[in-house]
């Protein structure tokens, strides 16, 4: 278990720098965009379309990272004011609506890329990129996210069973 867990988290790092490398590409090819278009009248017609396909592309790649990093926005007035037995409750309710959200994410994702590459889809653009390679990153993404939100989920359920309401873990008394 521990070696999945160890493989899980090297995959994330790298869809991770992955994604990074991408928004770093997407931030090139805009300031050669403007190069290119105010100071020498050639625009690069394609930037803008991959510009957007990146957005997607990062946005999924990321995720499950920055959950396990706690990234993600929250609300840390109203949670830091809480007992830690109802913060670790929180938690946990909040990862178990995660689990539900990207288990019908990564399911109905899975059956609209697929749909669209056995249909053979084109994006109707300037590139004409075939459809499911733009969309193909949506399951894969929401995959390890829900992956990520049940690691979390575990976490939050041991923490609320081993914590009171005071903060201090409860003692068991042999």
């Amino acid at each position: 278990m521990i070696k999945m867990s160890k493989l899980f988290d090297r995959i994330i790092n790298l869809m991770a720098y992955l994604g990074c490398a991408l928004f770093v590409f997407s931030w090139l090819s805009v300031c050669a965009e403007v190069i290119f278009r105010y100071f020498l009248g050639r625009p690069l017609i394609w930037v803008v379309e991959i510009t957007e396909y990146i957005l997607v592309q990062v946005t999924f790649l990321g995720g499950a990272w920055l959950l396990k990093r706690e990234g993600h926005v929250s609300v840390d007035l109203v949670i830091s004011a809480l007992k830690p037995k109802t913060r670790a409750l929180v938690h946990l309710i909040t990862s178990t609506l995660g689990i539900l959200i990207c288990l019908i994410l990564t399911w109905y994702s899975w059956v609209a890329t697929l749909g669209t590459f056995r249909q053979g889809l084109i994006m109707q653009k300037q590139i004409g990129m075939p459809k499911y390679l733009v969309m193909a990153v949506i399951p894969l993404g929401s995959f390890f996210l829900l992956s990520q939100f049940i690691r979390r989920t575990r976490t939050a359920f041991s923490n609320w069973k081993s914590t009171s309401n005071d903060g201090d873990p409860e003692r068991i008394q042999a």
